[in-house]
């Protein structure tokens, strides 16, 4: 009779990311997103036509204090779950930052989606100072309600391209990532151009439109940057 011998298996490889944190996080996501559509769904359609190159009605856009009730506030809760979970999935299964421990991912998603907040809040801030300093309130405050509707339309499609990169069976999450890259980078040059469809409507100079362009969209990805210690 001869004995058996014990074949060693090949390791099982090691999660990049923690499964669990990512499933809550795009759990509540789609929780607050089925409030948003029940209870807000009016209200957050007549938000995403502002992102629109058509002529808008001449109604007065939300004001700066209106972003942190219902239901703006919890459309920028799901913008910055998803901003972030994308952010660190981007970054952990590319393998630009890599953690030995995959709960490694829940510090860097805190991270990110703090930082990205902190961008927001800098931007409406800036905005506000901004506003009172030039006297163009109506214009200030229908450029941040593009801002926050860009984003959470962006946010939409990463929230989809999140579930599929995280649980979806592929042997390759690059092309998804790259595709989440590039359509945020469509959506920034969207609110561009509208900022500067904004400064045109309202007949003020291109070269104010160059000064609040560096001050309102350059500032905060440099806040991010220095942040995550870039530079």
């Amino acid at each position: 009779m001869t004995g058996a011998s014990r074949i060693d298996g090949q390791p099982l490889p090691q999660e990049k990311m923690s499964t669990d944190f990512s499933f809550i996080i795009l759990a509540l996501s789609l929780l607050v997103m089925t409030m948003l559509m029940v209870a807000g769904r009016k209200i957050m359609v007549n938000g995403l036509s502002a992102i629109g190159f058509r002529r808008q009605p001449d109604l007065a856009p939300p004001g700066t204090s209106e972003v942190f009730v219902w239901p703006f506030f919890f459309r920028n809760i799901f913008t910055v779950l998803n901003v972030g979970l994308f952010a660190t999935a981007a970054l952990l299964l590319t393998d630009m930052i890599r953690y030995d421990d995959p709960y490694g991912s829940v510090k860097l998603a805190a991270i990110l989606t703090g930082s990205f907040l902190a961008a927001l809040m800098l931007r409406h801030l800036t905005c506000i100072m901004a506003a009172e300093a030039t006297g163009w309130k109506e214009l200030f405050r229908e450029y941040m309600n593009v801002v926050y509707n860009a984003w959470f339309a962006n946010a939409i499609i990463l929230f989809i391209l999140n579930g599929l990169i995280l649980f979806a069976p592929l042997n390759n999450t690059v092309p998804l990532i790259v595709s989440g890259l590039a359509i945020s980078a469509i959506f920034l040059i969207i609110r561009v151009l509208r900022l500067l469809t904004i400064f045109n409507r309202r007949h003020i100079s291109i070269l104010y439109y160059i000064l609040y362009l560096c001050a309102l969209e350059v500032l905060p990805v440099l806040v991010i940057l220095k942040i995550l210690g870039v530079f």
